[in-house]
């Protein structure tokens, strides 16, 4: 298993997703919630698994919501650079890594 580094700037990317998905309801944003935290055992399981977007990135989208965990691996690490809508542009993530 890998070890998971999460950027500062992706919990901006989560609250400000969480805070969208509580004015609908909280229901939702805590399945949001598992959604994300299960993405990220499965990328820490396997992260060769999931899609090479670009260069060193991968992705992994969720499946019940229209967001991407992009990430890239150093050694034993995984390091999440964002959490972004899918039809955002990725120079937003880009300008992270």
């Amino acid at each position: 298993m890998y070890n998971l580094q999460i950027r500062t700037q992706v919990k901006g990317d989560i609250q400000e997703i969480v805070d969208f998905y509580d004015t609908v309801s909280s229901k939702i944003s805590d399945r949001f919630l598992d959604e994300l935290y299960a993405s990220w055992e499965a990328i820490s399981e396997n992260p060769a698994l999931f899609q090479q977007k670009y260069k060193q990135t991968r992705v992994k989208y969720l499946r019940n919501y229209p967001f991407g965990v992009h990430y890239m691996v150093r050694d034993k690490t995984v390091i999440i650079l964002a959490v972004i809508h899918t039809s955002r542009s990725p120079r937003k993530w880009q300008e992270r890594s």
